[in-house]
């Protein structure tokens, strides 16, 4: 099954990452911009169980996004699964780790790609592509955001 991982590092508290990243409206802060982005529903603060849904619209199509939060142990771990979008299997975990200078996390995600039409744009090949940029552009983000305060 195709998977991604990336490592980032944060210069701060591992509870204040946590927190930050455990907050779905935050995801937006870290989502490159021609996504569109959009949260549309969900809890403030995510705990076991909790739903999110976003809508995203990216190569002229709209598509509405749910997620379960399936494990969560706080200032350790969130892992959301996919249940309503265009991926047959989308499972994102989060590992968080507090290190000597501040916070590293470990994002891994498996997936598999669209089937149909969506399918010939986003192959495994091209999803992972996308995830390495949004990973830059998440780690750089959060850096803003987190190293700057």
């Amino acid at each position: 099954m195709p998977h991604f991982e990336a490592v980032t590092s944060v210069r701060r508290p591992i509870a204040e990452v946590f927190d930050f990243l455990a907050r779905p409206a935050n995801l937006i802060e870290l989502t490159l911009p021609e996504f569109n982005l959009r949260f549309v529903e969900g809890p403030e603060r995510l705990s076991l169980g909790a739903r999110a849904v976003l809508h995203a619209r990216r190569y002229g199509f709209t598509q509405r996004l749910v997620s379960e939060v399936t494990a969560f142990e706080t200032d350790r771990l969130i892992v959301d699964e996919q249940r309503e979008g265009p991926f047959p299997k989308w499972v994102h975990t989060q590992l968080f780790e507090a290190i000597s200078d501040g916070t590293r996390i470990t994002d891994r995600i498996e997936f598999e790609a669209p089937s149909g039409m969506l399918g010939f744009l986003l192959t495994p090949e091209s999803i992972v592509r996308e995830l390495q940029e949004l990973s830059v552009y998440r780690e750089r983000r959060l850096q803003e955001l987190l190293d700057g305060k």
